[in-house]
């Protein structure tokens, strides 16, 4: 989020946990800022792996779990998520406030696109090569 005089603006990477804590609550699906990290990030995890399908998976790949952390507070702070009690664990879970689904529908009239997929090229840092068939 930006300070503009006095008004918060939400930036790509808050409207994208937004949109992944609203699409995850459309399937009554409701998680923790862990969660919701790890979604993000795309950890191969039996949790994450589950929701490889969302737009936002693996879309914040250089964010550490502080950082997602921090940003769900703010939206927190600024009504743009709520909380709910889960009595069962006793625990609070999240989910998008009306605020947070106006901003969505805003973002998307605006935008056309989708969020992107963040991919990882690993290339091999260690060949077997045969020199003698080399000239």
């Amino acid at each position: 989020m930006k300070k503009v005089r006095n008004l918060y603006v939400l930036e790509t990477s808050d409207l994208k946990i937004i949109e992944t804590i609203s699409l995850l609550n459309k399937d009554s699906y409701y998680p923790l800022a862990e969660g919701v990290y790890k979604i993000l990030v795309g950890l191969d995890d039996e949790e994450a792996v589950k929701f490889n399908e969302l737009p936002t998976y693996k879309t914040l790949i250089s964010y550490n779990s502080k950082k997602v952390s921090r940003l769900i507070m703010m939206l927190l702070r600024y009504h743009y998520l709520e909380r709910v009690y889960d009595p069962s664990s006793d625990k609070l879970y999240l989910k998008v406030a009306p605020k947070g689904e106006t901003e969505l529908v805003k973002y998307h009239k605006k935008h056309k696109y989708k969020f992107t997929k963040k991919e990882v090229n690993l290339e091999p840092t260690i060949v077997k090569l045969d020199l003698s068939k080399i000239k």
